[in-house]
């Protein structure tokens, strides 16, 4: 399977954003979140893998390489300013692509590189588009995803939740849902599919709130909104909160029906991103000052 990911990324402080990619106190915390977001995701997902394996009795046990067969054949393009990236603490790798975007406006890098991507479509058999601090954990997520558009129908495009981890406490849905949902949204209707599993069915609904910092397409439905945005001159109707929503389920949402596993299966579907910012919301019933008791 050959899979590329657009990834954008700009770190630029500025006094007082609530933004990690403008906070310099999240210097340190950016700059790993970036390296898994490409050097991990690349470990995980590409077909380079090691195994330990004795020379025979009596002699050592060395590491060696082997081609894993499940293993994607994965390329990450990164899309970075030179003059405000942590791109430069990034060692080389084959698969790693540093591109300037060439942009005078920061806030362009994200729809830049959500349609650089869709413009490489043909080559590969799934594109992805995946914010600067994001780790895709689940080594079969690639084949999930097209195995779920086959299921389904290329007019459903299947999204994972973002997820933190609070320490001793488990994951947490960041992008969820408001009560009562959002019946003013076009694409708030209610839908929902169920898709055979072997382990049993997995529920997938329409969300009200379809970001997750990413997408993932088939070479078919990529080809499909490349068509749909070039004869629009990649103009929207519609903007959504921000440039990084814009670039991915704002191209998404006119074309396509956007499912997320149901919040109780959110592990079957998820990314993990790499940040603290479940620290932001009180716990429900838990005022600020009492804190967070674990047990």
């Amino acid at each position: 399977m050959r899979v590329l990911l657009a990834i954008p990324h700009v770190f630029a402080p500025r006094p007082g954003s609530l933004y990690s990619s403008q906070t310099e106190a999240k210097r340190t915390l950016k700059q790993q979140g970036l390296r898994r977001a490409t050097l991990g995701n690349l470990g995980r997902h590409g077909q380079q893998q090691w195994i330990h394996a004795s020379l025979g009795k009596g002699q050592p046990v060395v590491t060696r390489a082997l081609s894993g067969s499940l293993g994607a054949e994965l390329t990450i393009q990164l899309y970075t300013p030179s003059a405000a990236s942590l791109a430069a603490t990034l060692p080389p790798h084959p698969n790693l692509q540093l591109l300037e975007p060439g942009v005078e406006e920061y806030s362009q890098v994200p729809m830049l590189a959500s349609r650089r991507l869709l413009e490489q479509a043909k080559d590969f058999d799934l594109v992805g588009y995946l914010e600067d601090d994001l780790l895709i954990e689940d080594p079969e997520f690639f084949t999930k995803l097209l195995y779920l558009v086959q299921q389904a129908g290329d007019t459903y495009v299947f999204l994972p939740h973002r997820c933190e981890h609070i320490p001793e406490r488990g994951d947490v849905i960041l992008s969820g849902d408001p009560d009562g949902g959002r019946p003013d949204l076009f694409w708030d209707t209610g839908e929902t599919l169920e898709i055979a599993w072997p382990l049993g069915p997995r529920r997938f609904y329409r969300a009200t709130n379809p970001h997750s910092g990413c997408y993932f397409l088939s070479r078919h439905q990529a080809l499909k909104a490349l068509d749909y945005w070039s004869e629009r001159q990649w103009q929207a109707s519609f903007t959504l909160s921000g440039p990084l929503e814009q670039a991915a389920s704002g191209l998404l949402l006119p074309l396509f029906k956007l499912m997320k596993p149901v919040p109780e299966q959110h592990r079957f579907l998820m990314v993990r991103h790499q940040d603290e910012l479940w620290k932001r919301h009180p716990f429900e019933g838990v005022a600020r000052t009492e804190g967070l008791k674990l047990f």
